[in-house]
């Protein structure tokens, strides 16, 4: 079996992971400091404590509430640009080459003074300066959350346009448009108007889909809105037919397996069906989703797969190639990531 050190140095794609669900303790402590904000705790590992899911809780609702601590610290621009910075530095220290990052303004800027331009470019100034020390490539995707008011989320989907649109340096990074938080609490049609009208602004659609729900919800999800990519989608496995549109129509689930576990979507890490998925043709990819709130890196994944489901080089290149055709990035950006490690 492959050590952690060549798991680690091996080239990798991530496509989901959540920028706002991934800040470093001491960052966090930091910034509380800063801004004089109540963290409930004093000391870094008081703050692992009350901002860390090591174990799983009662489902994917108590996990998503554990993000309430995190969400203090997204406080301004300046704040959000370190955390963006952050980011891709822990993801090159994973061997990550290509990097989707994924942020929720309407989340973020909820009960606060924070308004999305301050957001997104405080994000997109993160992005610039990691850009400039760190050899990864870096996408980002906007996120709606389903619990957020759809006014929120609609002043959200123009303000991502409208950044995508403006000819800033790496606005073309904001390449990627995602809906996430409860799947079943919430008027599916209502979010169709902002996924199409992101398709149309050239956002690639990827939805959170299959995670906690059945097999049922990840067909409305292909049906309403047509995305290249699914978030989680593991509840495809042992659907057949599911298993299969999804394999031809080349949609690509984004897998997190000790995610999956925490959430209780699935009962282990040993039952996780990311190998009855990969074996039956399904493009996927793995990825961490909230590393930094769940105590895990993305090499942490690698070594699960490696360990329980009998991944080597051959697969996780494979795994690896198949995720950096189901880029959002701009194809230039994508064959150059290509040419240079998956060639």
């Amino acid at each position: 079996m492959l050590t952690e050190s060549q798991l680690r140095s091996l080239p990798k794609v991530e496509l989901h992971r959540h920028l706002d669900g991934s800040v470093r303790p001491e960052t966090m402590l930091d910034i509380a400091r800063l801004h004089g904000i109540d963290l409930g705790a004093d000391t870094v590992e008081g703050v692992r404590r009350a901002a860390m899911v090591r174990e799983p809780r009662e489902d994917l609702a108590a996990v998503l509430a554990a993000f309430s601590t995190l969400r203090k610290v997204l406080c301004c621009g300046e704040a959000l640009s370190r955390i963006a910075y952050e980011n891709v530095e822990d993801a090159h220290r994973d061997g990550v080459k290509l990097l989707e990052l994924r942020f929720a303004p309407a989340f973020i800027a909820e009960g606060k003074a924070l308004g999305h331009d301050e957001i997104i470019e405080g994000v997109l100034d993160g992005v610039r300066r990691a850009a400039e020390r760190f050899p990864v490539e870096v996408g980002l995707i906007g996120i709606l959350p389903r619990a957020a008011p759809l006014e929120a989320n609609a002043g959200a989907t123009e303000d991502l346009i409208r950044h995508k649109a403006s000819g800033k340096p790496l606005a073309d990074r904001l390449c990627g448009f995602d809906l996430a938080d409860g799947e079943t609490e919430t008027d599916p049609r209502a979010f169709v108007p902002y996924v199409d009208k992101a398709r149309g602004a050239g956002f690639g659609i990827t939805v959170h889909s299959g995670e906690n729900t059945d097999a049922a919800c990840m067909r409305r999800t292909l049906e309403l809105y047509r995305p290249r990519r699914i978030g989680h989608g593991i509840r495809a496995a042992g659907d057949a037919d599911l298993m299969a549109m999804l394999r031809d129509r080349g949609i690509a689930l984004e897998v997190c397996p000790t995610s999956n576990w925490l959430t209780r979507s699935v009962p282990s890490l040993e039952a996780h069906p990311l190998p009855l998925l990969y074996g039956a043709g399904v493009p996927l990819s793995i990825n961490s989703d909230d590393p930094w709130l769940m105590d895990i890196d993305l090499t942490h994944e690698y070594s699960v797969c490696a360990r329980l489901y009998g991944f080597g080089v051959d697969e996780f290149t494979a795994v690896n190639r198949a995720a950096l055709g189901q880029s959002f990035l701009p194809t230039d950006v994508v064959d150059r990531v290509r040419k240079r490690y998956f060639g």
